[in-house]
C-alpha cells in the first residue's frame, strides 16, 4: 500500500515538472517572436521611403482606319509614378512611306515636341498626340501599318504599339489627252473626240459606265461613248473613250456645253467633265450662203452699171 502511494507521488512530481517545462518553452518562444522585426513591414517601409518608379502608356483608340492618302491621329496618355519630376524623351517609329509628328495632347497646335516633363503621382495623366501622314507622292497600299511610341528617361522606359489600317480609296477622273475642254461639231453630223478615263484611287473598279444624260446636253442632241462600259479598271490605269456628238440639224451656230460623267455600278466613285462644243453650219449651207453673197454682188453690179449709163 505504501509503495503504491510512493509511485503515485513520483508520477505527480514528474508530470508537474513536464508541465512547467512546457510553459517555460512557450513563454520563451513568444518573447522571441515579439523581439524579432517583420520582413513584410520592412519591405513596405522601404517602399514608402523610396517609391518605385513606374511609367505607363495607354491609348483609348490604338487601331485607326482610314482611306489611302489620309492622315491618322493617336492620343496617348502618359502616367508617371515616382518622386519629383522627370524629363522623358519621345520617339515615334513609323513604317516606310509615312512621316510622324508628336504634339501636346491639349493646347499645342502647331508645336512639335521631342520630350515632355512629367510630374510624379499626379491625379490625371499627361497626353501627347502622334499624327501619322503618308508621303504626298506615295499612296500607301491597303493593309495594316504598325506605329510605335517610346517614352524613356535613363533606364526607365516603355513603349506602346499602335496600328494604322489603310483601306482602299476609290476615285476616277475624266480628262482629255491634250487638256483642251472644247471641240467643234457640225449640225446634223457625227463629230468625234477623245476623252481619257483614269482610275486615280488605290482600289480596282468594276463595270464603269460613261454617258451623257439628256439634261446635261442641248435638246435633241445625241451623245454616245465607245466603249460606254468598262468591265474593269485597275488602280492607276487609264482608258481612252471615243465620244460622238451629233447636234440637231436645226441647231443655230454657236457655243454649247455638254456634260459627260463616269460611274461604276457600285457607285463608290464618280467623275464628270464639261466640254464646250462650237457648232458650225453644214458645208452645203455654207456654199448656199456664198452663192447668195455672190448673187447680191452681181445684182448690185448690174444696178450700178445701168444707173451709171443714165
Amino acid at each position: 500500500m505504501k509503495k503504491g502511494i510512493i509511485y503515485i507521488g513520483m508520477f505527480c512530481v514528474i508530470a508537474l515538472a513536464l508541465m512547467l517545462s512546457i510553459f517555460v518553452n512557450i513563454g520563451s518562444a513568444e518573447a522571441a517572436q515579439r523581439s524579432a522585426p517583420s520582413a513584410v513591414a520592412s519591405a513596405e517601409l522601404q517602399a514608402d521611403s523610396q517609391p518605385a518608379e513606374k511609367l505607363e502608356l495607354t491609348c483609348q483608340y490604338p487601331v485607326l482606319s482610314s482611306y489611302a492618302g489620309l492622315s491618322y491621329g493617336f492620343d496617348v496618355s502618359i502616367s508617371y509614378t515616382g518622386s519629383g519630376s522627370k524629363v522623358f524623351d519621345l520617339k515615334a517609329t513609323v513604317p516606310e512611306g509615312f512621316s510622324a509628328t508628336i504634339t501636346p495632347g491639349y493646347g499645342g497646335e502647331g508645336k512639335e515636341i521631342a520630350a515632355i516633363r512629367l510630374e510624379a503621382n499626379k491625379g490625371y495623366p499627361d497626353s501627347v498626340k502622334i499624327s501619322l501622314s503618308p508621303y504626298a507622292w506615295k499612296v500607301p497600299a491597303p493593309g495594316s501599318y504598325p506605329v510605335t511610341l517610346e517614352v524613356s528617361s535613363g533606364d526607365l522606359k516603355t513603349s506602346i504599339q499602335l496600328t494604322a489600317i489603310v483601306t482602299a480609296n476609290f476615285d476616277i477622273k475624266l480628262s482629255t489627252p491634250d487638256g483642251r475642254l472644247n471641240t467643234e461639231a457640225t449640225a446634223g453630223q457625227d463629230n468625234t473626240f477623245t476623252v481619257v478615263l483614269t482610275n486615280t484611287g488605290s482600289g480596282n473598279l468594276e463595270k464603269i459606265e460613261v454617258m451623257s444624260l439628256a439634261k446635261d446636253r442641248p435638246a435633241n442632241w445625241t451623245v454616245t461613248a465607245k466603249p460606254d462600259k468598262i468591265d474593269s479598271l485597275k488602280s492607276g490605269d487609264s482608258k481612252e473613250i471615243q465620244i460622238t456628238v451629233r447636234p440637231n440639224e436645226k441647231t443655230i451656230a454657236g457655243d454649247y456645253n455638254i456634260m459627260l460623267q463616269a460611274q461604276p455600278e457600285s457607285r463608290i466613285a464618280f467623275a464628270s467633265l464639261q466640254i464646250r462644243t462650237t457648232v458650225l453650219t453644214p458645208t452645203i449651207w455654207g456654199w448656199v450662203g456664198v452663192g447668195i453673197v455672190v448673187l447680191v454682188i452681181i445684182a448690185l453690179a448690174v444696178i450700178f452699171v445701168r444707173f451709171g449709163r443714165r
